[in-house]
C-alpha cells in the first residue's frame, strides 16, 4: 500500500511543485502557497495510515445516513464517518443523500400542522420542505439491495451538527461530507454557494474544519468552500459520466482542455485528494495521482474481493457500505487505520 506518507514523499520539492504536465520540458511549475497547504492538509488528515471510510454510516449494516449507523461505525472502529447533506426549504444542512423523500426508504407519520397543503412529504423534493416537516417522517425501511442491514429504531432525518454529537467522545475521527448539489436538474437542491454557506460555518462552529474534507461531484462548490475557509481540504468525485467532455459536472475545468487528466484538474480547482468510482482505478491513475501527492479514496468497495484488489492497488483509503468486513480485512492484513485501529 503506498501510505499518505510516501504521498507527500513523491512531492518532496516543497518549493517547485508537482508537475501535471506529462509533456513539455519536464520542469515542474511552482506550487501555490495554497496548494502546499492543501497537500499538507492531506498528510495531516491521513498521515501514515489507511482511511477506512463507512458510506453513510455504513447502509450495509445500518440505517444509512442515521444516528445510529454513525455510532455504529464509531464502535467499528473507522477512521471517516462519510455522509451526505441536503438542504431543506429553511436553509438547515440535513443528512440525507437523495434529492426526494424515496417511498422505499421512507413513510409519512403526521403533517407538522393539522392541513398542512404539502403533506403529505414523501415524494416531495428535500429542498421544497422544512426541518420541521421532514423531522416527521419515519425513514428506516429496508432496502432490498441491502437485505443484512439492521434498523431496530424508527429515524428521523438529523442535521450536520448532530453527527458531530454523536462524535463527541472521538476527537480523531474524521469528517467526509458531499454537498448533494444537482447540477443536471438544478431546480432539484439548493445552489453550491447555498450548500456552501449552510455548511462551512457549521464546522467552523464546532471545531472539526481540520478533521472535516467537502467532497462534491459537482466541482463548482470546491473554490467555493476554500474561499470561504482555506483550511478546508476538498475532494473530487467522478465517474464516467461525470468527467467528459462538456459535462455540466465540472465547473471550470474542460476535459479537452486537460487531456482528460484528472490530476491537472485537481490541480485546477486546488483539491486534496481524488475519490473514483472504484471500476476507474487502476495502477495508472493511483501512480499518477501519487506522483501529485494526491490520495486516492475510491467509492463504493463492497465485495471483499474489490477491497482486496484496491488495497493491492494502493489506494489510500476505502468508502465501503460494510465497514466491518473492511476492517477483518484490514486487520488480517495488519494494514493501519488509526485512529479506528487503536480501538481493538
Amino acid at each position: 500500500m503506498r501510505t499518505t506518507a510516501a504521498v507527500l514523499a513523491a512531492c518532496s520539492l516543497a518549493l517547485t511543485g508537482c508537475s501535471n504536465d506529462e509533456g513539455g520540458d519536464g520542469e515542474a511549475e511552482p506550487t501555490t502557497e495554497s496548494q502546499e497547504e492543501n497537500l499538507v492538509g492531506a498528510g495531516e488528515m491521513l498521515g501514515d495510515t489507511f482511511d477506512l471510510q463507512a458510506h453513510r454510516g455504513g447502509r450495509g449494516e445500518w440505517t444509512e445516513n442515521s444516528s445510529g449507523a454513525f455510532s455504529e461505525a464509531l464502535m467499528a472502529g473507522v477512521t471517516t464517518l462519510e455522509l451526505d447533506v441536503v438542504l431543506s426549504a429553511d436553509g438547515v444542512p440535513v443528512v440525507w443523500h437523495d434529492p426526494e423523500i424515496d417511498p422505499e426508504k421512507c413513510e409519512d407519520t403526521q403533517p407538522v400542522t393539522e392541513g398542512d397543503e404539502q403533506f403529505p412529504y414523501v415524494g416531495k423534493l428535500v429542498h421544497e420542505l422544512t426541518y420541521e416537516q421532514l423531522q416527521t417522517l419515519n425513514c428506516n425501511k429496508q432496502l432490498e439491495d441491502f437485505p443484512d442491514a439492521e434498523h431496530p429504531h424508527a429515524n428521523s432525518l438529523i442535521r450536520l451538527e448532530d453527527v458531530f454529537d454523536v462524535a463527541a467522545g472521538e476527537p480523531e475521527v474524521r469528517f467526509n461530507i458531499e454537498t448533494k448539489i444537482e447540477a443536471e436538474e438544478p431546480e432539484k437542491s439548493a445552489s453550491p454557494q447555498e450548500f456552501v454557506d449552510a455548511i462551512v460555518p457549521v464546522l467552523q462552529e464546532r471545531d472539526v474544519v481540520d478533521r472535516a474534507t467537502i467532497q462534491s461531484f459537482d466541482w463548482r462548490s470546491l473554490p467555493l468552500v476554500h474561499e470561504a475557509e482555506p483550511k478546508l481540504m476538498t475532494v473530487l468525485l467522478w465517474d464516467d459520466t461525470t468527467w467528459k467532455p462538456d459535462s455540466v459536472w465540472t465547473g471550470d475545468v474542460d476535459f479537452d482542455a486537460v487531456d482528460g487528466d484528472i490530476t491537472q484538474a485537481a490541480a485546477q480547482l486546488n483539491a486534496g485528494a481524488l475519490s473514483p468510482e472504484y471500476e476507474l482505478v487502476d495502477e495508472d491513475l493511483v501512480a499518477r495521482a501519487h506522483a501529485s501527492g494526491l490520495p486516492v479514496i475510491p467509492w463504493t468497495v463492497n465485495e471483499a474481493a474489490d477491497m482486496q484488489k484496491m488495497i493491492d492497488l494502493g489506494v489510500d483509503g476505502i468508502i465501503t457500505d460494510y465497514p466491518t468486513r473492511l476492517k477483518g480485512i484490514l486487520d488480517e492484513r495488519g494494514i493501519t487505520y488509526l485512529p479506528g485501529g487503536a480501538r481493538q
